[in-house]
């Protein structure tokens, strides 16, 4: 059994259409159920893109010389009786599977569709990669969603966010936590880092902030170090625009490291 099968299952997007004979909830509408979140932001990355390379480049009409950034909707999923994970949610665009959320993500994002009773939802998306120069130098496709990675998610059913009670005399926000300022001393002054599997304002951030640390939301041009949280590449994670990009800049001789996280926790014992 493969990796990728432990951890997502054997999802055949064939019988997405039955998934709600199998919940004991009601389902609302792919109509009604939409996440609403900013114009133009994708803060969730899916998963598993690189078992449904074919799909997407479908749905793209192919590769080009650049790479693509289709923004389209897609469809989150239950699949509750998924037998490896019960909170899995399938990734759709055009009624092909393109990926999963996160399994972390997919946890909190089932709970409160469950508890909202719905079993799919739509939002914005954006496809990413997908260039090819030639028959040997190609990219692979990435999905982005339009899902915030934190908190609670406004699925667009007329429900208010719920307040929790030490919060309630303070102004409702919903803006995004920002990221640790690096200290001005340490062992990784002058590193500018990404995250790779946690939040950039999480426990990881801090702590690597503290170290000196600058915390980026993405791959770009400044980046040096690339933080992998898992010990092990899995094949998602190989075909995950962040692996994809960091790739990218080292080829083109950036100054930039990809190390796991505990590699780093060594080095700096």
């Amino acid at each position: 059994m493969s990796l990728f099968t432990w951890l997502f299952g054997n999802r055949n997007s064939d019988e997405m259409g039955s998934a709600s004979a199998s919940l004991p909830i009601p389902y609302h509408s792919t109509s009604r159920a939409r996440v609403k979140w900013r114009e133009g932001s994708f803060p969730m990355n899916a998963v598993g893109e690189s078992n449904y390379q074919a799909a997407l480049e479908r749905i793209c009409a192919g590769h080009n010389r650049y790479g693509h950034e289709l923004e389209t909707d897609a469809d989150l999923v239950r699949e509750p009786s998924n037998p490896y994970d019960s909170n899995a949610i399938a990734v759709m665009i055009s009624g092909n599977t393109v990926g999963y959320l996160p399994r972390d993500q997919a946890s909190r994002v089932a709970a409160q569709m469950a508890e909202d009773g719905i079993g799919r939802a739509a939002c914005r998306a954006r496809i990413v990669g997908g260039w090819r120069t030639n028959q040997y130098d190609e990219g692979s496709f990435g999905v982005r969603l339009a899902v915030p990675c934190w908190d609670w998610i406004d699925f667009g059913l007329g429900k208010q966010a719920p307040v929790c009670p030490e919060k309630k005399t303070q102004p409702e926000r919903r803006d995004k936590p920002t990221r640790p300022e690096a200290a001005e001393t340490g062992p990784l002054k002058g590193q500018w880092v990404v995250i790779w599997g946690a939040s950039d304002h999480g426990e990881v951030a801090h702590e690597l902030a503290n170290l000196g640390a600058h915390i980026m939301a993405g791959v770009g041009k400044s980046t040096t170090l690339v933080i992998q949280i898992d010990d092990e590449l899995t094949p998602g994670m190989a075909g995950s625009s962040t692996y994809q990009k960091a790739q990218q800049r080292i080829a083109e001789g950036a100054n930039l490291e990809v190390v796991t996280l505990n590699a780093l926790r060594m080095r700096l014992v």
